[in-house]
């Protein structure tokens, strides 16, 4: 019941700060040096292996990106990868401080790698600071500038289609 009552206020907080996000500006994600958000819904059985391809498309090392992990059954010992859940969003859309080192930082990129349009996972992209976001159908397509209609666990698709975006963006 706790999180039911949690996610009906994290919606109500949502469409309140969605309506009230500025605008974003594409080029500064032309420079060098990116850095880089993941969200991963753990449901989706994808490991940190399977975003490898995500440094060699934008050139940047494995550091520069930084994980959050919902949901995920593994505790990771990588200082960029972190797990989060429910528990850790307070009831009025508050992060626990452990994850501030993510939340704070500003990022070029914000992929969100996720299918199911769950308020938390919601949440979480709209906390993080970025200027150009990345994800999938169905989630709300006010979240990402570019929105990718397949399945996140195909890899391969996703390497061809999202190197193909960021060459007509460089433009």
């Amino acid at each position: 019941m706790k999180n039911h009552i949690k996610k009906f206020i994290l919606n109500l907080i949502y469409k309140k700060k969605l309506k009230n996000r500025p605008k974003k500006n594409f080029k500064k994600i032309l420079k060098k040096n990116l850095v880089i958000a993941i969200i991963v819904d753990s449901r989706l059985n994808m490991g940190m292996n399977d975003f490898n391809f995500l440094a060699d498309i934008f050139s940047v090392s494995i550091e520069n990106m930084n994980f959050i992990w919902y949901k995920s059954p593994t505790f990771y010992h990588h200082s960029n990868h972190m797990r989060i859940d429910i528990d850790d969003i307070s009831l009025t859309g508050k992060i626990n401080k452990e994850f501030n080192l993510f939340f704070d930082q500003q990022y070029d990129i914000l992929i969100n790698i996720y299918q199911k349009n769950t308020i938390v996972l919601k949440t979480l992209s709209l906390k993080v600071k970025h200027h150009f976001a990345i994800g999938f159908t169905p989630v709300d397509f006010q979240l990402n500038d570019i929105v990718f209609d397949f399945k996140p666990q195909n890899t391969n698709i996703f390497h061809i289609e999202l190197s193909k975006y960021l060459k007509i963006i460089s433009k």
